[in-house]
């Protein structure tokens, strides 16, 4: 049952990724997916200095499922899934700065940002990490994720009753990307 519901899932990623135009960044394993999108939403200023205004392009960051099933199921150890998380997500962003050097689309593209429960230690690469300011907006991502958690992780929702999950808001700058990879 819950391999037709995985399958099912994936085919409806599929066609949202088609109809929001977003696009894999370095292969079909990589654990990052873009879109570029259009800021709605208070000035944010960046600790780096950059400022995100409304209607200004952003780039909207996806993570791949299907890798991140490989991830959370690679140990049992949550410490030994975050150090493999972080590696090869930082390999991720090394890709993600090929393409967004090589797609000019992105030359007016300063931050990028998603929302994720996995935001612990994602400072390490970069990242700012806030809180989703609106309260319906949170709990909206936070149970959407929480359902994909429970759907590609082996354990499924077992998974969901030992820890307590938030979704966070995840932004970097590409000049923060520049610079540091």
């Amino acid at each position: 049952m819950k391999k037709i519901f995985i399958y099912f899932w994936s085919l409806w990623e599929f066609i949202f990724a088609k109809l929001n135009r977003i696009h894999t960044v370095g292969g079909h394993d990589s654990e990052i997916r873009i879109a570029i999108k259009k800021y709605k939403g208070e000035k944010l200023l960046l600790k780096d200095g950059t400022v995100l205004n409304n209607g200004d392009k952003f780039g909207e960051l996806h993570l791949n499922n299907k890798v991140l099933t490989e991830i959370t199921s690679s140990s049992s150890s949550p410490i030994a899934v975050g150090i493999i998380a972080l590696k090869r997500f930082k390999k991720s962003i090394k890709a993600l700065k090929t393409y967004i050097d090589e797609h000019h689309e992105f030359d007016d593209v300063n931050v990028f940002m998603g929302y994720t429960l996995f935001n612990e230690g994602v400072e390490m690469l970069g990242f700012e990490v806030r809180d989703i300011k609106s309260p319906l907006e949170k709990f909206i991502v936070t149970h959407y994720e929480m359902l994909l958690l429970a759907i590609f992780h082996p354990d499924g929702f077992k998974r969901l009753r030992d820890n307590k999950f938030t979704s966070k808001m995840v932004l970097i700058t590409k000049n923060t990307i520049n610079s540091r990879y």
